[in-house]
Formats: C-alpha cells, structure tokens, sequence
C-alpha cells in the first residue's frame, strides 16, 4: 500500500487478469455458437448442401426466364403474321366494295332509289 491507503494493482495480475476474462468470452461464444471441429465439418456440409440447392434454383429460374423470352418472341411474331393477314383481308374488302360501287347495276338501283331516299329525309326532319 502506499501513503494514500488504496493499493496499486501489479502490472502481472493485470494481464492475467485480462487473459482470464478474454478466455472467458471465448469460451462463453464457443459454447454459444456451438463451435467445434465435429460441428464446424457438419456446418460446412450443410452450408454446401444449401449452396448447391441455390444454384439449382437459380438455374431453374434462370431457364424458366429463358422459356418465358422464348414464348413472348413466338407470340409477338404469331402476331405479326395474324396482323398483316388481317390488313390484306382488309384491303380486298374495300376492293371488294369498291368494285361493287363501279357496277352499272349499283349505280342505276341508286339512280332509281333516288326519290325514295330523298322522300325519306324530308319525312325524318319533318
């Protein structure tokens, strides 16, 4: 002790000290997370086990897409076939009618209905 009455701690039984507690910790978190050579091998395996589980999903995921990209390339050209077959039948229609109004048949039965049509208007509005 010195003069002062409290006690000076000895540089030794410091370290030993500190030693104690830090093995305390590491022994208290090895038994925490059940760390041994026997469990670390039997983590590893599993953590293997999960990886090559993953990248099987991920494989699959990643053909799935690869279908899906395949069908929408299939579906978007099905479309374009349908669309420009539906766009000739279109223009035959209108050549169709066109023809259709040219006939001197079509023209003289509008000729003749001519009174009729007019008549019929003037009913309408009256």
């Amino acid at each position: 002790m010195n003069e002062s009455g409290s006690r000076v701690a000895n540089p030794a039984d410091l370290r030993d000290a500190s030693r104690e507690r830090l093995l305390a910790e590491i022994g208290l978190l090895q038994h925490q997370y059940d760390i041994g050579p026997g469990n670390l091998q039997a983590q590893i395996i599993q953590l293997n086990r999960e990886l090559a589980e993953s990248e099987m999903r991920l494989l699959q995921a990643r053909d799935f897409a690869r279908g899906c990209a395949a069908e929408l390339g299939e579906a978007k050209a099905n479309f374009a076939i349908h669309q420009q077959l539906a766009d000739r039948q279109v223009i035959q229609a209108r050549k169709r009618n066109q023809a259709i109004y040219a006939t001197p048949t079509w023209k003289m039965g509008r000729l003749m209905m001519l009174p009729a049509r007019i008549l019929r208007r003037i009913l309408k509005a009256g």
